[in-house]
Parts: structure tokens; C-alpha cells; sequence
């Protein structure tokens, strides 16, 4: 009763999983947040009121001023009424912290304290057919804020 198929090598260690944030944000306090330089992130910032898209240009701006100083680079960004998505590379934890705590904080001191409603939400992703689906569902998010095409509701 060496292998038997019913048996099954259980992990001591939780496996650490590629989201973070978001409305997924159970006990941030015992995960770390996953960041890899070498891959593309998906981060969605997401405030309690609808007032992004009706500042877009202010936003897009900071945005992209401090993925600048920060040495971030953005490869897609759409901004919508209540939430902006970006895709993402960063060359390291500290470049990551520093854009982001600029942004929301810039952001908040334009619209007030307490506009985020969750922590930013990140995801890494892969390159190729991954980063090609990325870009597609920010493209159809913004084509939704627009009002192009109507609003998809979105598997879990």
C-alpha cells in the first residue's frame, strides 16, 4: 500500500497565486502581491464613484506621468467611469510601489480621500496569445465606456 491512487501528497506551503487586490482580497496581510519583471501585469484600479472617465485626460495623464518616473511601461490603459485597466511591466517591486503609490495618491488628493473602493487589483500574465487576450478585453471594456457596443457581462 506503497502508491495507492486514493493517496495523495498534500502541500505544507500555500501555493502562491498570480492575483492580488481587488474584490479577491481576503487577508492581504498574509499574501505577498505577485510582481515579475520579466512578465506583463494586468492591474485594474477601481473607485467608489463614477468620476474617472469624466476626468479622463487628468487621469491618463498622472497615469502616464508617473509610469514614467517610475520606470514603469505601459502597454494598454483604458479608463472607465468608476475603474482603469492597465497592462503593465515593471522592472522590480520598488519601481512598482513607487508608481503606484504616486498614482492613487495623486488621484486621491484630486477626488478625495477615500475614492478607492479596493486595493488595485493585479494579475501577472504571460506574453503572446495571453497579453493578445489582455489587450482584447481592455480594447472591448473601453469600446463598452464609449458606448460603441453594449456592456458584457463578464464570467467570475
Amino acid at each position: 500500500m506503497l502508491h495507492s491512487p486514493e493517496m495523495k501528497q498534500i502541500s505544507m506551503f500555500k501555493k502562491q497565486s498570480l492575483e492580488f487586490g481587488g474584490e479577491t482580497n481576503i487577508n492581504p496581510r498574509l499574501e505577498i502581491r505577485p510582481i515579475a519583471s520579466d512578465k506583463l501585469i494586468h492591474m485594474v484600479l477601481k473607485s467608489k464613484e463614477k468620476i474617472l472617465r469624466k476626468n479622463k485626460d487628468f487621469v491618463e495623464k498622472t497615469i502616464r506621468t508617473q509610469a514614467e518616473k517610475a520606470g514603469v511601461i505601459i502597454y494598454d490603459l483604458s479608463i472607465q467611469s468608476d475603474h482603469a485597466h492597465h497592462s503593465l511591466r515593471v522592472h522590480s517591486r520598488r519601481a512598482y510601489l513607487k508608481f503606484i503609490r504616486a498614482t492613487t495618491g495623486l488621484l486621491a488628493r484630486k477626488f478625495g480621500r477615500g475614492i478607492w473602493k479596493y486595493r488595485p487589483y493585479t494579475r501577472v500574465s504571460e506574453w503572446g496569445k495571453a497579453h493578445k487576450a489582455l489587450k482584447e478585453y481592455i480594447k472591448i471594456n473601453e469600446l463598452e465606456a464609449l458606448g460603441l457596443i453594449p456592456y458584457q457581462p463578464r464570467k467570475k
